[in-house]
């Protein structure tokens, strides 16, 4: 049986570090995901009401990954690892959800092992009519410019917008001396510095079923795309991209790695 819960704002719901022992589904109020990045805590992004906090936790078996703190007073339904799992079976959209953020979380380890193969045998692969897959490339009338939304970011890739040609197209960070290259080489890489915001590989730009999406890779601080954070601590790791402007955030609340994505 689930129990009810309320909470204050500054009340700290779990640690990193701690076990995953139990589920949160938020009632109402909002709480804040922060993640330690050297001497800073960075507030990687946001869960409000009707949303789950923790669940990968129980799904993977780890421990926390990210501390939660409560932004304002509210009310939660705590589920223990039993209860939320049964809640799993008897709810159809949150198990294909979940099964979904799995399947996504799997096909990047394999990516991780095999290095770029996987990749370049989708891009290889023709369509039925012999023409390049249509998630290689996007449709001919549809255009994607990357910019830069932060004068940061602007020093680091210059003013102008950068063309994405072929799909799927990853952002990610240069590699420091003595570091391994990500197995997902980046179209985009972009030079950061201890203690890193971006990730090697950190997010990217595909298609599916026709729309544009925007995938974080498994990254340390999740992405945020149109305010919404998507990533290991978090429900979803995909995000839809709108027509016209889309803000894409690599590294949490007020990373200096704010993208402008625009499609038209």
């Amino acid at each position: 049986m689930a129990k009810s819960i309320q909470f204050k704002a500054g009340e700290l719901l779990f640690r990193r570090g701690d076990p995953s022992d139990c589920v949160f589904w938020v009632r109402h109020g909002e709480i804040e995901v922060l993640r330690e990045n050297g001497d800073d805590a960075i507030l990687i992004g946001h869960v409000r009401g009707g949303e789950w906090l923790g669940e990968m936790g129980i799904i993977e078996g780890r421990s926390r990954s990210a501390t939660a703190r409560a932004v304002s007073d509210g009310a939660a339904e705590v589920l223990t690892p039993q209860d939320f799992l049964d809640r799993v079976s008897r709810d159809a959209s949150l198990a294909r959800g979940l099964i979904q953020r799995l399947s996504i979380r799997l096909r990047t380890i394999e990516d991780k092992i095999a290095g770029d193969l996987l990749l370049s045998t989708r891009e290889a692969e023709p369509a039925e009519n012999g023409a390049p897959s249509s998630e290689a490339l996007p449709n001919d009338n549809e255009r994607i410019l990357l910019t830069a939304g932060s004068d940061s970011l602007r020093s680091r890739i210059g003013p102008s917008s950068i063309q994405v040609g072929q799909l799927p197209f990853v952002v990610g960070r240069l590699p420091i001396n003595g570091e391994a290259s990500p197995p997902r080489s980046p179209d985009l890489s972009i030079d950061d510095q201890p203690p890193f915001r971006l990730s090697r590989d950190h997010f990217m730009i595909s298609r599916s079923q026709g729309r544009l999406l925007v995938s974080d890779l498994g990254s340390t601080l999740g992405t945020v795309v149109n305010g919404q954070p998507i990533g290991h601590d978090f429900m979803r790791d995909t995000a839809l991209l709108n027509h016209g402007e889309n803000r894409v955030v690599a590294g949490g609340w007020g990373s200096p790695f704010e993208f402008i994505v625009s499609i038209g």
